[in-house]
Order: structure tokens, then sequence, then C-alpha cells
């Protein structure tokens, strides 16, 4: 879902927001990752590289520079990282980018 309004522009930028609010990169992973998949049953196999899960994975690529977030209020707060989406692997297998 893009809505340029409320500042939700992608999943990795609003992982990159809480960079902005100070959390650490593995922090911010984790409740991306893990965190969601130990809450919800339905992905218990899911936010791990363990030997026989999924082979499901965003790669995301850390930027530095300066880059502007928007809230649902439309503030506007500059950030000096944002990660951008590279990749996917689907079932282990690298889907090819359009």
């Amino acid at each position: 879902m893009n809505s340029p309004k409320t500042g939700v522009i992608d999943f990795p930028n609003c992982m990159s927001k809480f960079l902005e609010l100070g959390m650490t990169l593995d922090q911010v992973i984790a409740r991306a990752t893990v965190n969601p998949s130990r809450v919800f049953p339905l992905f218990n196999d899911r936010g791990t590289l363990n030997v026989g899960a999924p082979a499901d994975v965003a790669v995301l690529e850390l930027r530095q520079g300066t880059f502007e977030f928007l809230d649902n209020y439309e503030n506007k707060r500059a950030g000096k990282q944002r990660l951008f989406p590279s990749g996917t692997v689907l079932g282990g297998k690298r889907v090819p980018r359009k």
C-alpha cells in the first residue's frame, strides 16, 4: 500500500523511521521479522533463517544520507539512514526484478 499523504511508502521506509527514532538496525530487523513470528502462530516458521525454515528473504540495502520521513499528520522529520529493497528470495529462489 502506498499512501504518501500518511507517510506510508513501503515497509522498508517504515522500518527506517525507527532508525531515525534511535533504534539500532538489529532492533528494527527483529521487530520486523522474528518478533511478529513469535506473536502470530500462523507465522511460527517465519522470521528466521534456521535450517528447514522457508527461504523467504527480503534483501535490504542500508544507505547513508539525508532522508525525509512523513508521519500520519504530514510532519516531516529528517533521518540519516534509510533502508531500500534490493532483492527478494522466495522458496530459496531469487525473484527477478521487473
